[in-house]
């Protein structure tokens, strides 16, 4: 069977199996989105590179497949959904050059195990982070501060959606909570000059002795929009809901003390002591035997004595 024929889903046959299968199912609080880099049949340096250094950006939450693969996602999203699939990935990145689209790539999402919407963009100037003399390592666990750059990001309808889908390419749903301007370290700059050119650059904050400096570290890159797969939006705000939390039953007779320890009252019927099942003892049972006959042999040598 090849890679890119569909999966049939079978039943969970051990308790690891099944536990597997539980945490692919749906949540109601999803966790961090994981992003799929994966190659096509060809590639260039420059797209091969990109993604490389993507992947490092995001190397907590991402897979890449270093093999190539005849893929065409706009002509078939069947093969890329199983990797997707087999990967557990909701985003992904796919590379490929040919005469026809030179140094290609897409963007897109999945939603309910099917390709949501995607992007192609054509990479046009790249510029690794190699090349920058201030060119640090990026740490374990950054997040970055996402800005984008030109109006057309408040009115076009395609920026607004592209808006959307790198949003979530960079941020990753990872929760984040009593974050601080100190701990901002990553800055994700996107900006777009005209309908078709895109930009995107990696900056670092430097602390230095006359104070904070905002450095560009790379990859720098600009693109040219190609085409476009956007969701319908019956699908989208399909994808987008939320489901309501379900309540807690309530819990009677319990109330949690001043150190939060949970303490309830439990109420028993009384317990009918007649039918009350008592374990026989044999030995009490051979004593009476023995006292019985005993009692007899007595009464009869009284009644000899008597005659």
């Amino acid at each position: 069977m090849s890679d890119q024929e569909e999966t049939t889903h079978r039943g969970a046959k051990t308790h690891k199996g099944k536990r597997i299968l539980e945490s692919r199912e749906p949540k109601l609080v999803e966790g961090p989105k994981q992003t799929l880099f994966i190659r096509g049949p060809k590639t260039s340096l420059s797209v091969r590179q990109l993604a490389h250094e993507w992947h490092m950006l995001k190397r907590d939450f991402s897979i890449t497949y270093n093999k190539n693969h005849e893929i065409q996602p706009f002509e078939d999203t069947k093969p890329l959904e199983t990797f997707c699939e087999r990967s557990q990935c909701s985003m992904f990145c796919f590379v490929s050059n040919s005469k026809k689209r030179p140094d290609n790539l897409i963007i897109g999402r999945t939603f309910d195990k099917k390709v949501l919407d995607m992007i192609e963009l054509h990479l046009k100037e790249f510029k690794s982070q190699e090349e920058f003399a201030a060119s640090v390592e990026i740490p374990m666990h950054a997040r970055p501060l996402i800005i984008f750059n030109g109006e057309v990001f408040g009115f076009n309808s395609n920026h607004m959606k592209l808006h959307n889908l790198l949003t979530d390419f960079f941020y990753e749903n990872v929760p984040i909570s009593d974050i601080k301007s100190s701990d901002i370290n990553l800055i994700i700059s996107i900006t777009a000059t005209d309908d078709s050119t895109l930009a995107i650059t990696i900056l670092q904050k430097q602390i230095q002795e006359d104070g904070i400096k905002i450095q560009e570290i790379g990859p720098r890159s600009i693109f040219e929009i190609r085409r476009t797969k956007w969701a319908e939006d019956d699908l989208f705000k399909k994808a987008c809901r939320q489901p309501k939390p379900k309540a807690k039953p309530h819990e009677k007779n319990v109330v949690y003390d001043e150190i939060g320890d949970k303490r309830g009252k439990v109420f028993v019927q009384q317990q009918d002591l007649s039918t009350l099942a008592l374990k026989k003892r044999k030995k009490l049972r051979k004593g009476d035997q023995k006292l019985k006959a005993r009692i007899q042999s007595s009464e009869q040598n009284v009644e000899a004595n008597d005659e």
